[in-house]
């Protein structure tokens, strides 16, 4: 039986190379690309044409498959992606969005699509992400948020679907494309001439294919580059810290000011509530208001100044409307970027919009708001920028592939903002494990370890010490940060132990 391989971003670059490569070896192709014209490759060829930035593609390739009856996958490639270079408060919200759609978003919305063709062939996912994805790069944050977030939607996917597909995760470096000029990216900047070309690279890719690892590099040189960024960050990272060349004062204020999304209750108020006791000025951003305003009510009994933003992170509009408001206010001293939200269950049974709005809160959001208040200029020199991840970073998270997506996505571009350095900000990446939350409450399996659960105020004491230390990472409490050593040094036998913690207690269990 010929097999069918579906490749996106197949008009051009490595994906046309992957194309014309398996065409070699008589696969029955499947492409994907936006322009108007299918490209120009030997064999049994599909064409489908889509533009995975909007949100109908992925419906349309479905039903294209689905009318010219492919009944199978053997190979689902996820390969389109697009890039942005240069400063980020340079990044336009357009640009941003279309790269979380296009290199995170849409893969994880047609792995969801077409598991079942997938899963009929026990085929392989495989999901080109890059070399870049452990390492901090303040030009392209974005990018390499992306990127990072795939990486860690692969790992938690492969966990869940073991036994059913193979799930890859590919890093290729600097690769000889079109894709450097579509960046933005000069000549002079980086000679990109001097790559290694696409069809080697796509070769290189093949091959890892073929071994069906579930992790591989294309190249020594990357590997070495790869291992460095994964495990010697506290090495590199200060040294690819650019210096503050912003000659500005910090705007003297009477009072600091800290900014927390997700305010109202949990975590979010006791970081307000431990901030607050500081004497900083709270503005808290939420979509309860409810619950804001009980918060507020509490607090300001309590004698700190405290005042919230009504806004839903998920929509464009309520990242506008915080946007909006904060122009209006102090400068900002420390922004914590603290909202989330989950969807847990198995993977396929998940209605796909609700993972879609994970990724939205608690990527999306934290990306356009970061662009958004460097470009007003609102925050003062020298402040912080603090990301809630996720223990998940280090041991996985099978039955929420699409939260620990987007915890690793803002590790990574927390790493890539305190690079950038722009006016002296520093930013901490906080890696909490399971916190005695309703949060916590309301996604769990079981709930049976309620008690070894931190506290929040604990947690946000933490925090607040780890901010006044200006740390780059912190790992709250003693067994997690053993957790988090262990998920580095034996990263299969962590796995392992997620899916008999967590994905078995699951069951058909869908929480969202």
């Amino acid at each position: 039986m010929q097999k069918n391989i579906l490749i996106t971003g197949a008009t051009d670059g490595i994906g046309l190379e992957l194309a014309r490569l398996y065409a070699q070896q008589g696969y029955s192709l499947l492409l994907v690309g936006r322009r108007a014209q299918p490209p120009a490759v030997p064999g049994k060829v599909l064409y489908c044409r889509a533009d995975l930035e909007t949100a109908v593609s992925v419906e349309q390739i479905r039903l294209f498959l689905q009318q010219h009856g492919v009944e199978r996958l053997d190979v689902l490639i996820h390969n389109a992606g697009v890039g942005y270079y240069g400063r980020l408060q340079e990044q336009a919200a357009q640009s941003i969005e279309a790269l979380t759609a296009v290199n995170l978003s849409a893969p994880s919305a047609l792995t969801h699509a077409l598991l079942p063709l997938v899963r009929a062939a026990a085929g392989q996912i495989v999901f080109i992400s890059s070399v870049v994805s452990t390492l901090p790069t303040p030009d392209y944050a974005v990018y390499t948020a992306t990127k990072a977030a795939l990486d860690g939607f692969a790992r938690s996917l492969r966990v869940e679907l073991r036994g059913q597909a193979t799930v890859q995760v590919i890093h290729p470096g600097a690769t000889r494309t079109g894709m450097h000029a579509k960046m933005g990216i000069s000549r002079e900047t980086l000679d990109w001439e001097t790559f290694p070309a696409a069809a080697a690279v796509a070769a290189g890719i093949a091959t890892a294919i073929a071994r069906k690892r579930p992790s591989a590099t294309i190249g020594l040189k990357n590997s070495l580059l790869h291992f460095t960024g994964r495990n010697l960050s506290r090495i590199i990272d200060p040294r690819l810290r650019r210096p503050d060349t912003l000659a500005a004062a910090a705007n003297r204020q009477q009072r600091p000011h800290c900014v927390i999304t997700g305010a109202a209750d949990g975590i979010g108020r006791a970081l307000a509530r431990q901030f607050g006791r500081a004497g900083y000025t709270i503005t808290g951003v939420d979509v309860d208001m409810a619950k804001a305003q009980e918060t507020a009510v509490a607090l300001t009994a309590e004698g700190m100044e405290i005042t919230f933003i009504e806004a839903d992170l998920g929509q464009n509009g309520g990242i506008q409307q915080v946007l909006a408001a904060l122009a209006e206010r102090p400068f900002i001293d420390v922004f914590i970027h603290n909202a989330g939200i989950n969807a847990v269950g198995q993977f396929a049974q998940l209605p796909i919009a609700r993972q879609q709005a994970v990724l939205d809160v608690n990527l999306r959001a934290p990306l356009l708001l970061t662009a958004g208040i460097l470009r007003m200029g609102r925050m003062n020199v020298g402040g912080m920028w603090v990301f809630l991840s996720s223990l998940s970073h280090f041991v996985s998270y099978p039955g929420a592939a699409v939260y620990a997506a987007s915890k690793d996505g803002v590790a990574s571009f927390a790493r890539s903002l305190r690079a950038a350095n722009e006016g002296g900000a520093a930013a901490l990446a906080v890696f909490p494990g399971p916190t005695r939350t309703i949060h916590a409450r309301r996604y769990s399996p079981d709930n049976s370890r309620e008690g070894a659960r931190m506290p929040p105020a604990a947690l946000a004491t933490a925090v607040y010490q780890a901010v006044q230390k200006r740390q780059a990472m912190f790992v709250p409490g003693a067994a997690n940060r053993l957790l988090a050593l262990a998920g580095r040094l034996f990263p299969g036998l962590l796995e392992a132990a997620m899916a008999r913690t967590m994905l078995a207690k699951i069951g058909d269990k869908v929480m969202v």
